[in-house]
């Protein structure tokens, strides 16, 4: 069997501030172009399709169109897709029974993880495990008794998950240590199925997997219950992991294909590519080979650094014209008003920064003076409250004040 690994397309997102939109077509093209031109089974997509829970109308019509296009060009291509921890799992599972007839598969509840989808076709066939990320409660424990319904929708949004305090009785899975271990347990019954015996168990799963490598472009897990032992998932023949956005692999037969676009300056000049992924029959097990299939983007990343006069009065840099750009000028004087000055020269320029200034913002060792009182985390969370829904909410408070506490413990 041959698929096509990616994830973490973040559709819809920005970079500082400049929309990223017709970059974003220009890759999906690259992923249709790249399975129209045969010999793949499938399409994984391991999470973060959208860059957040409310995407804006564009980065859907986008996938929509996408999607679309890919049916129409690769009708025996199966598509399977889960939400990361950006997307909204219930907003992502609109309309998938309709979209499951035409070979689209979204497994948004983690309930529903743990009963492969069979895709491909005759001997080319994988059973598909496809676990979402695991929002804190969104698995029990074994042997815990139903959860109530989920709470009706408040006046301020609507609401995914139960912000209620759990009884003292009742244990809550709630970092991705935890419940990777309870996902593990279940797998084990799930793969020792007869009829999987012949064809592939390939993993699906949005998380940090121990031995990875972030960038600045991730939403950040803080402490060490929130990294997942890869060894959890020995028992499948292949694992596509999404959230980390560098290409690489963390252990035997368990890979990150990274996100498809460059989303922060600290990637600038780094290749990104798609997976291919090839498991074949080989004396009673599944040889697995990789191969990285580079993209070739709309518009580079790239970071320069040097004196103002390099950039603005000589043709030195002319080949990073039509590149996103961040700029660090090495000047030992303050330069006045750079960013107008230098985009008249780089019209993508984003971002601008100065050794000069950074050194007077440093504050020095024999510095004794006032220095500025540093926001409470919670203070922050009120006012982004207040800003969103116009009041207060003392049980997210309560609530984010528990997590908040956890999250210091862990660090």
């Amino acid at each position: 069997m041959t698929l096509l690994q990616t994830g973490d397309l973040h559709l819809g997102k920005t970079l500082h501030e400049t929309s990223l939109i017709e970059d974003q077509r220009h890759m999906l093209e690259s992923l249709r172009r790249e399975l129209s031109s045969g010999g793949y089974d499938a399409l994984v997509i391991a999470g973060d399709v959208y860059d957040r829970t409310i995407p804006p109308a564009e980065a859907v019509a986008l996938f929509s169109d996408f999607l679309v296009s890919l049916r129409r060009d690769c009708p025996l291509v199966d598509v399977l897709i889960i939400p990361g921890n950006h997307d909204s799992a219930q907003r992502l599972a609109f309309a998938g029974p309709l979209l499951e007839s035409r070979g689209i598969y979204l497994v948004c509840d983690p309930a529903d993880s743990f009963t492969p989808v069979i895709a491909g076709r005759d001997s080319r066939r994988g059973a598909f495990f496809l676990l979402p990320y695991l929002a804190p409660g969104s698995l029990e424990p074994a042997g815990a008794p139903p959860s109530p319904p989920p709470a009706s929708p408040s006046s301020r949004g609507e609401q995914e998950f139960d912000f209620s305090a759990p009884r003292e009785e009742e244990k809550i899975l709630s970092t991705q240590g935890e419940l990777a271990r309870e996902a593990a347990a279940r797998f084990r019954k799930a793969l020792s199925e007869p009829e999987l015996r012949e064809m592939p168990k390939i993993l699906v799963s949005h998380c940090f997997a121990l031995g990875g490598v972030s960038s600045e472009s991730e939403r950040a897990f803080l402490g060490g219950a929130e990294r997942v032992d890869p060894e959890l998932f020995r028992g499948f023949d292949y694992v596509a992991l999404g959230h980390l956005h560098k290409a690489q692999r963390v252990a035997d037969r368990v890979r990150y294909a990274g996100a498809p676009l460059v989303y922060a300056f600290d990637e600038a000049g780094t290749p990104k590519s798609f997976l291919r992924v090839e498991l074949t029959p080989s004396e009673g097990e599944w040889a697995l080979s990789t191969e990285e299939i580079p993209i070739a983007p709309k518009r580079r990343v790239s970071r320069l650094s040097g004196d103002f006069a390099d950039f603005y009065g000589s043709g030195r840099w002319n080949d990073y014209r039509e590149d996103y750009l961040e700029i660090t000028l090495k000047d030992r004087e303050i330069v006045v008003n750079p960013m107008n000055l230098l985009k008249t020269r780089f019209p993508w320029l984003l971002s601008v920064r100065q050794e000069a200034l950074d050194a007077l913002e440093t504050p020095q060792a024999t510095d004794t003076g006032p220095r500025q009182e540093r926001k409470d985390a919670l203070d922050d969370f009120r006012s982004f409250q207040e800003s969103l829904y116009g009041a207060r909410d003392p049980d997210k408070e309560a609530l984010f004040e528990e997590l908040l506490l956890e999250a210091r413990r862990e660090a």
